[in-house]
């Protein structure tokens, strides 16, 4: 299997933070992290590699996350409301219904290429974190999470009975719709495609717009 491309990483000194202020020893650890996970995965790095990568004795590493499990924990949550976040703002945006799907792909793509590093991680470790596969109201969580397949569900819904496409599996059509940028995603993961993956935005409407419309 091709390794992944990780590539784009800044080196650990320039400390861009995920939930941290750049600069911090938290967003050290946290850039750490993200890199070392990428690379080889959440169970093959141990809490010495994540101390010696980001330059910082094990017992530092304590004082912000009690393990390494709940670093990662952390690193996916974050990056997975900030998606939720973006298909929520597209959902419930007074705009039509061709500039909500441009809107989606737009933004999409742009926060993949602002923090490519956190996007792959995302990709490639979500398995890990099953609950957020799950829609709204089906987890065991005290406050159940929200997901962008679900908000992605409920902005189709709302363009069905307005009719701007036609009736379908909702679910469906939004992990589809949300699959044709994420599997090309995957693609420059594992260098398949070149260059930043806003350069295939236009295609990626063509192909949603294809697969809503049935044409």
């Amino acid at each position: 299997m091709a390794k992944p491309n990780v590539d784009n990483i800044p080196p650990v000194e320039i400390i861009r933070g995920v939930t941290a202020k750049d600069g911090t020893t938290k967003a050290k650890i946290e850039r750490a992290a993200l890199t070392l996970f990428s690379t080889h995965g959440i169970d093959g790095t141990s809490i010495k590699q994540l101390a010696g990568f980001a330059k910082i004795s094990e017992g530092n590493m304590y004082r912000y996350y009690p393990s390494k499990y709940n670093l990662a924990e952390t690193l996916m949550l974050t990056i997975h409301n900030r998606l939720t976040v973006l298909v929520r703002d597209i959902e419930s945006a007074d705009s039509g219904f061709e500039d909500k799907i441009k809107a989606l792909v737009h933004n999409y793509c742009t926060l993949a290429d602002d923090d490519w590093q956190l996007f792959s991680y995302h990709l490639l470790h979500l398995h890990h974190f099953p609950q957020l596969f799950s829609p709204v109201g089906k987890t065991k969580r005290a406050k159940p999470l929200d997901t962008p397949v679900t908000a992605c569900a409920d902005m189709l819904t709302a363009a069905m009975e307005h009719k701007d496409i036609p009736i379908g599996n909702t679910e469906l059509l939004a992990s589809m719709t949300l699959g044709i940028v994420l599997q090309a995603a995957q693609s420059k993961i594992y260098n398949r495609l070149k260059g930043p993956l806003s350069t295939y935005a236009p295609e990626f409407e063509k192909a949603i717009f294809a697969v809503l419309r049935n044409t």
